[in-house]
């Protein structure tokens, strides 16, 4: 089940006496640093600013550089300075300082990666015995200190990675009596401040077990997938991560725009303003090359959507990236919602042909139709 997915322990020690990988002993509250800036110092080391979050650390530690897509690699804190570029033995929790890295060059830190001395789950080698997201928990430790409006940079990459990676721990109960089974399961809901319901997801064990008052418990892993799926079925606010420590709330209006986001991206879709200054060329093909596939899949889903009047075609062609192409899709359309430029992008994606398709709506691009190709128009007689 992702992340957290955990085998018995005789499936852990029959995989380490195969030669697989080791299991290391999490001592929490574990130790991260946010990388905030990255600077290259020479071929084989590389220097990075952040500050010291769960712990202390000291000259020679052991730290794993940890980001997006399972990212994992092994390096050695070799010196540390302070904000004045004085050398430093040890960093408390809460300093910032410069680390310089053992190992690896500028190309192999981005911005918003995470050290920490706990590797994560989904490496080869020396993976934690016990369920732990250390850079979710990298990540969600810088928020009280940073404001949404600000700092944006940031938030975006919090927010792509909890909808598009992220899995939580989420303590669960089975529903009692003769209905009790996989399909009845209850989860824990806290109130906020505000009297209202949110659903509690923890980073990690530990997160979990120093929440106080909890009922007796199954532990279920929990991607955004599942969360949105609870949200939307219960009396259910938001979201509250980590409700002891970060106490990370997302509200569920939030959410639901962070998950039509994310139905854009899975489907291939880039809803762009038209920019006229853009070194784009917009092109209709020749007969013989029209892409009749994709515009009959587009006009099957259209005839059933009374909304949609008439759609246009065009190729962008992109000059100073290599002529790139992408479909362009003009709707006109009564309304104009993300999840109709979603189903529209469900009914297209099988016949792109590997392109990037981009849908605007005609009330937002003025004249650009007059420079394409009509390829569909309703023909009942729906007045407007």
């Amino acid at each position: 089940m992702g992340l957290f997915d955990r085998k018995n322990n005789h499936s852990d020690k029959a995989e380490n006496q195969e030669g697989g990988s080791e299991k290391k002993e999490v001592q929490f509250p574990f130790l991260t640093i946010l990388v905030d800036e990255v600077l290259s110092m020479t071929s084989t080391e590389v220097s990075v600013i952040g500050n010291v979050r769960g712990g202390t650390l000291t000259e020679g530690d052991e730290l794993y550089l940890l980001g997006r897509k399972n990212k994992s690699v092994k390096t050695r804190a070799v010196r540390i300075e302070d904000a004045l570029m004085s050398k430093m033995q040890k960093a408390e929790e809460g300093t910032n300082v410069s680390v310089v890295l053992e190992g690896l060059r500028q190309g192999d830190v981005e911005k918003f990666d995470v050290l920490s001395s706990v590797n994560c789950i989904a490496s080869d080698t020396d993976t934690p015995d016990t369920p732990v997201n250390p850079f979710l928990s990298g990540l969600l430790r810088e928020a009280k200190g940073r404001r949404e409006d600000t700092d944006r940079e940031y938030m975006g990459r919090v927010m792509e990675y909890i909808a598009t990676e992220a899995v939580f721990l989420t303590p669960c109960m089975h529903a009692d009596g003769k209905n009790s089974g996989s399909g009845n399961i209850g989860v824990v809901l806290l109130k906020g401040k505000d009297q209202k319901n949110y659903l509690a997801v923890f980073t990690d064990i530990h997160e979990l077990e120093i929440m106080e008052g909890m009922p007796e418990h199954t532990i279920q892993p929990m991607d955004f997938g599942m969360i949105m799926n609870y949200i939307s079925k219960g009396p259910i606010f938001g979201l509250l991560i980590n409700p002891k420590s970060e106490g990370f709330v997302m509200t569920k209006s939030f959410l639901e725009l962070l998950a039509n986001h994310k139905r854009k991206v899975d489907n291939n879709l880039k809803e762009q303003k038209i920019d006229p200054k853009q070194p784009m060329l917009l092109a209709v093909p020749k007969e013989g090359n029209m892409p009749d596939e994709l515009f009959g899949a587009l006009r099957s889903y259209m005839e059933t959507e009374p909304s949609i009047l008439r759609a246009w075609y065009a190729l962008m062609i992109f000059p100073q990236d290599n002529d790139r192409k992408a479909h362009l899709i003009i709707v006109d359309t009564l309304e104009e919602t993300p999840e109709l430029f979603g189903a529209i992008g469900r009914a297209a994606r099988e016949h792109v042909d590997g392109m990037q398709i981009n849908m605007q709506s005609a009330s937002k691009v003025g004249k650009m139709t007059e420079k394409m190709m009509l390829f569909y128009e309703r023909k009942d007689d729906l007045k407007v």
